[in-house]
């Protein structure tokens, strides 16, 4: 009877569980554990660094935000009170107002954020440091729960989805009002929409997101070259799915010739290139030999920091690029994917690579992408693969590979310890 008790109780405990997980088996699910999992961040920065001053989070600096009526951090600022400016007035395009002067002609080009920051605040001037740090929250939420989806598409847990919101440079974009997450947030969503070709909202979305983060540029792009592969192939003929890269790109260019017509000095994009990218491999090598010369044996120092975020960020991408070839993701995913590691780090330049200060915010789509390769990659070797696996010769890039949940178990951890580092951090210091 003992025997027979216990083994029921057993039986019972891992029905429980089971059933626990299944009820979280929701993209729901790992949406709102994503937006409470950030709001804690935001609580504990607003009242540890912040001391109780939500206005700290647009981090308003003496260089260029001298004259604003908010509280100022110790340095030059950050980007977040660019898009503080221009949520007050996204129409405003005086190089100077409300005491914030623009720094280079793309931020006029940034425009989605602030967008929703100043329709959500209803003008109010008060309210937009609160709005532009909730903004952020609920689309970091959302792309918990787009996460969920992708998981659930790729036939493994919706929790699996949370690799999505675990990335260490969404600490920068929460804490600081940057435009990551609403972009990212629009791109996933324009991803999966174009999987399920709803073309128009994939195009709205798209294009949205170009318009808030334009390195989101790089996914209409891609998607362009492949369909215009297809209809050279006479695989696909022009139709309803070209409006996904036609109208982000029409978007991109009618905002850059706005701003060239209605703002003096170098036009947008052209200091946008002439900023941000260099040759391939000539920031990012130097910078991680300079990070791995200066570290810290004693104390995590910030060069140390640096390099936890380049070895986590580097294991995804490597991961992503071996699976690109046994990955069920669309073409165009993986076409993105390659684009933005290649944007966004190997010819990023030293404004990136040399900074301790952003925390690789900049790198985000490029990681995404790459758990969108790996979430879609098979959990298990078919027999027939499995049987032919000894005939086969090792490639690098192989069309048999598996990732296991097991091995993204351990990215995740990878993921998730990088995050704890950096988000301690930043709760701590500015």
């Amino acid at each position: 009877m003992q025997l027979t008790s216990t083994t029921d109780t057993e039986t019972s405990q891992r029905s429980d569980r089971g059933s626990f997980l299944a009820r979280l088996n929701n993209p729901i699910a790992s949406g709102l554990i994503a937006l409470l999992g950030w709001l804690a961040f935001a609580l504990a920065r607003w009242q540890t660094w912040a001391a109780g001053h939500i206005s700290l989070f647009v981090m308003a600096g003496h260089t260029y935000a001298r004259h604003a009526n908010l509280p100022h951090v110790p340095s030059k600022g950050y980007d977040g009170q660019f898009y503080y400016r221009f949520a007050l007035n996204p129409f405003n395009w005086h190089a100077t107002a409300y005491g914030i002067t623009v720094d280079h002609n793309y931020r006029y080009t940034r425009l989605g954020y602030p967008i929703v920051a100043w329709i959500l605040s209803f003008g109010q001037h008060h309210l937009v440091p609160i709005v532009l740090v909730a903004v952020n929250l609920l689309c970091v939420g959302i792309m918990g729960w787009l996460g969920g989806k992708f998981a659930r598409e790729s036939g493994r847990h919706a929790l699996w989805g949370l690799l999505f919101v675990v990335y260490f440079g969404l600490v920068i974009s929460v804490g600081r009002d940057t435009a990551e997450p609403l972009a990212d947030a629009c791109m996933l969503g324009g991803l999966l929409a174009y999987r399920h070709s709803r073309w128009v909202v994939a195009a709205v979305l798209i294009a949205y997101g170009v318009v808030t983060n334009e390195p989101i540029l790089v996914v209409p792009i891609a998607i362009a070259l492949t369909r215009l592969w297809a209809m050279y192939r006479r695989q696909a003929r022009p139709g309803l799915p070209d409006l996904v890269w036609v109208l982000p790109g029409a978007a991109y260019v009618v905002l850059q010739a706005a701003e060239h017509v209605l703002v003096k000095g170098k036009a947008g994009a052209s200091a946008d290139v002439t900023q941000n990218f260099t040759l391939p491999f000539k920031a990012l090598v130097p910078a991680v030999v300079r990070d791995f010369r200066l570290m810290s044996w004693t104390h995590l120092g910030m060069y140390d920091i640096n390099l936890i975020e380049f070895i986590a960020l580097a294991v995804f991408v490597v991961a992503g690029l071996l699976v690109l070839r046994s990955t069920t993701a669309p073409v165009h995913e993986r076409v993105a994917f390659v684009g933005f590691v290649l944007v966004e780090m190997v010819i990023a330049s030293g404004q990136f690579w040399d900074s301790v200060f952003g925390d690789g915010r900049t790198y985000i789509d490029a990681f995404l992408l790459a758990v969108i390769m790996l979430l879609a990659t098979p959990s298990t070797r078919s027999p027939a693969a499995a049987a032919a696996d000894g005939s086969r010769k090792f490639t690098v890039l192989a069309t048999n590979r598996v990732v296991t949940n097991k091995y993204l178990g351990i990215l995740a951890a990878i993921a998730v310890a990088a995050l704890i580092v950096v988000a301690r951090r930043r709760i701590l210091f500015q």
